[in-house]
């Protein structure tokens, strides 16, 4: 069985970090830089993969906004209450928000849309998300691999493909909690926000 996994993850664990990261992001890459730490992913290839898949899923979602703004997927994240703050922020402070967007838990997925929405021309939006892509890519690969030497630390070498699995996907599963509880709690502060703000005086 683990013969077959690790058959598997050689021929096509890079294509999964890379539809992981289109799909999810932060989770998946820490639970890939922990196995690139283990030697079950090449560092280099979990960083380009996870490049490629960052790069990919926000210039298609800026096209989204700049081309398709009728769609279903357009009017839904633009009812989402921090839309507004996103645009403004892109009117006030377009280079600083499009290269630091992908850190800002909660306006991942709205922002390249309202970054499209707002007009940006598509040469300036695909020279700065290609820097930040780059960026984010070797921070949160580089802090997963950070786990893997971390874990052996405090736990020792770590031998057999299923322990290895087993540790990146309770990476990847906590990461994602923290992450939901955090987005979780800045929902309900700028929903509190907004309620304030429409009460009379």
């Amino acid at each position: 069985m683990m013969h077959w996994i690790d058959q598997f993850l050689a021929t096509y664990g890079l294509i999964v970090v890379y539809l992981g990261v289109i799909i999810e992001g932060d989770s998946v890459l820490l639970a890939a830089g922990f196995l690139a730490h283990q030697g079950v992913l090449h560092p280099t290839g979990v960083f380009l993969a996870a490049f490629a898949g960052s790069l990919t899923g926000d210039q298609v979602l800026y096209y989204i906004g700049r081309y398709a703004r009728d769609s279903r997927l357009v009017k839904r994240q633009s009812a989402r209450p921090a839309f507004a703050r996103v645009l403004d922020l892109i009117h006030r402070h377009r280079v600083p928000f499009i290269l630091s967007f992908r850190f800002i838990y909660g306006v991942r997925t709205i922002s390249p849309i309202a970054i499209g929405i707002a007009g940006v021309p598509p040469l300036l939006y695909t020279v700065l998300n290609v820097v930040a892509a780059a960026a984010w890519a070797a921070l949160i690969t580089a802090i997963g691999y950070l786990f893997g030497q971390l874990i052996e630390q405090y736990s020792g070498r770590l031998h057999g493909l299923e322990h290895k699995l087993l540790i990146a996907l309770a990476i990847g599963a906590v990461s994602l909690v923290v992450l939901h509880l955090a987005r979780g709690a800045l929902m309900r502060r700028q929903g509190r926000q907004a309620l304030t703000k429409t009460k009379p005086d």
